[in-house]
């Protein structure tokens, strides 16, 4: 056999939708993917799913903790809970050929694809009001953490969320009434599941994922 043919087989990314799942209990699944992600057993991994109500703080956050999770990724103070679609990015930038600013200018993109496919116009912003806008409120929240050039945390994009909750703290170091949705913009109720299924195609489109595997829980194929 001619061995210059020979091509080190690539490691097949994955999507996990798992539903509602705990804060806690997806950033130690979170840590498991890293570890397979960053020792190349694994390709990319994407995690979409909604948590119950949680408020996590990021490292540039210095406050109270008391009622909040302290996490390493970027930013300062959010909420995560029902109605907001988190996405976990587990990449290795190294082998996309990316840094941090690229990977969250992709995932800039994807959002506001799915955004203008519901009729609503957002732009990305960067420095320290990184996420996606909708004119001068905010609509989608990203933070991201880089370990050995493998990513954890991502972003949440608010369809459905309860505003209110954000009144409790100062989400991303500005005024809760920064805050919107893709229900307070369009004025109708976006289905949750509709909104999810379209942001996975896009992102599988941007990310190029043709032939990734494709997971309903956190526990299939967790320590392949």
């Amino acid at each position: 056999m001619n061995s210059s043919v020979m091509e080190e087989k690539k490691p097949v990314e994955r999507i996990y939708d798992p539903g509602i799942v705990g804060y806690i209990e997806a950033l130690n699944f979170q840590k498991k993917m890293h570890a397979l992600v960053n020792e190349g057993i694994s390709g990319d991994v994407f995690i979409f799913l909604q948590h119950p109500d949680v408020y996590t703080a990021g490292s540039h956050y210095s406050g109270d903790l008391s009622n909040a999770i302290k996490v390493n990724r970027g930013g300062y103070m959010t909420y995560h809970g029902p109605g907001q679609l988190v996405t976990y990015y587990i990449v290795n930038m190294k082998r996309r050929n990316i840094n941090a600013l690229g990977l969250i200018k992709m995932i800039q993109d994807s959002v506001i694809s799915l955004l203008d496919a519901y009729g609503i116009e957002g732009k990305p912003m960067l420095n320290e009001k990184t996420g996606v806008w909708v004119g001068d409120k905010k609509i989608c929240s990203i933070g991201i953490g880089i370990d050995r050039f493998t990513t954890m945390h991502g972003m949440g994009l608010n369809i459905s969320t309860d505003l209110k909750k954000f009144n409790a703290i100062n989400p991303c170091n500005f005024s809760p009434d920064i805050m919107t949705s893709m229900d307070d913009i369009s004025g109708i109720k976006n289905d949750f599941n509709s909104v999810k299924k379209k942001f996975i195609d896009i992102t599988k489109k941007n990310f190029g994922m043709e032939n990734c595997e494709r997971y309903t829980s956190i526990e299939e194929a967790a320590t392949d």
